[in-house]
């Protein structure tokens, strides 16, 4: 680490130099202009050019030798590192890759299909970036999760696929929030900014903890369904109000409250025996999920 002295020059300015064998790495010259930022915890970052943006343009070549899924996990791969325009060609005519590819398209938020062709597909975001908050998009996920439990509260005494229907279309949504997730934290790290709207990041490390978050949260909707295809009475209202009280911290980040939730999860998963059955099991998982969340927030938390 470099220390340099601040310097009063003219009536009103402070200034500081910047290192030489850092200027001329960076190809830089007196008079040059070079951004910078003020970040959340009180530091000046200063990047030696404007930060590079992604791409506007991504073109997927899709031939047999990879397989569906694969495709579309290209697919996805390419939104979520924030690519505005997708291309998709297709090396040959193959009607069953662009059905799947088709729909995971239109499930990714703020993509639309603006060409579709035999052999070419063409889908563009229209997504405001700058209108994404992560605090929303938080609240909404939980939102979700809180829906698909009482979903589950009510399979258990009635069993009805109309209720199992909307489990899977409330999953489907989380998956879609996840994504947009992922994108939204690469294009903050894309820019080399630290701070958003939301205030939810607050340093560097939030970017990471937040995409912990999500995964888990993405996880435990996956154990949710498991449950519904495999329903029996569980305790779902304390299940809801963990989830509430572990998804409160994330932007609290109260460190008591977070070791009273440790310790009642701990708690918990050593009572379930997930031997006894798969709802049971995935029960567990969710908890075991929960944790992993609580000592993700206290690592955003010591920061």
């Amino acid at each position: 680490m470099e220390f340099r002295k601040i310097q009063f020059t003219g009536r009103s300015s402070y200034i500081i130099s910047l290192p030489k064998a850092w200027v001329v790495e960076n190809e830089l010259k007196q008079g040059d202009t070079v951004p910078l930022n003020i970040n959340p915890d009180g530091s000046i970052t200063i990047f030696p050019r404007k930060p590079r943006e992604v791409s506007e343009k991504k073109v997927l070549t899709v031939s047999r030798e990879f397989s569906p899924d694969m495709a579309v996990r290209l697919v996805i791969s390419a939104y979520i590192q924030g690519y505005d325009t997708l291309e998709v060609i297709f090396s040959e005519e193959m009607p069953f890759y662009k059905v799947k590819l088709r729909k995971v398209l239109q499930s990714l938020p703020g993509v639309e299909i603006i060409l579709d062709e035999p052999q070419r597909i063409i889908a563009k975001s229209l997504l405001d970036e700058e209108e994404v908050n992560l605090s929303e998009i938080l609240r909404r996920i939980r939102s979700i999760v809180l829906s698909m439990i009482g979903d589950l509260e009510l399979l258990v005494v009635t069993p009805d696929e109309e209720i199992l229907r909307d489990i899977n279309d409330l999953e489907n949504e989380l998956d879609r929030f996840y994504f947009l997730v992922i994108r939204t934290v690469s294009r903050l790290m894309s820019q080399r900014a630290l701070g958003e709207e939301s205030g939810i990041i607050r340093r560097s490390f939030d970017m990471i903890g937040i995409l912990f978050v999500v995964r888990n949260v993405e996880r435990i909707g996956d154990h949710l369904i498991r449950i519904a295809g495999n329903p029996e009475r569980l305790d779902f209202k304390r299940l809801k109000n963990l989830f509430v009280e572990v998804m409160d911290r994330v932007e609290d980040r109260d460190l008591k409250k977070i070791d009273h939730l440790m310790l009642e999860l701990g708690g918990l998963i050593g009572e379930i025996d997930s031997k006894e059955s798969v709802a049971k099991e995935s029960y567990r998982r969710i908890l075991e999920y929960l944790e992993n969340i609580g000592e993700t927030i206290i690592n955003m938390a010591i920061g």
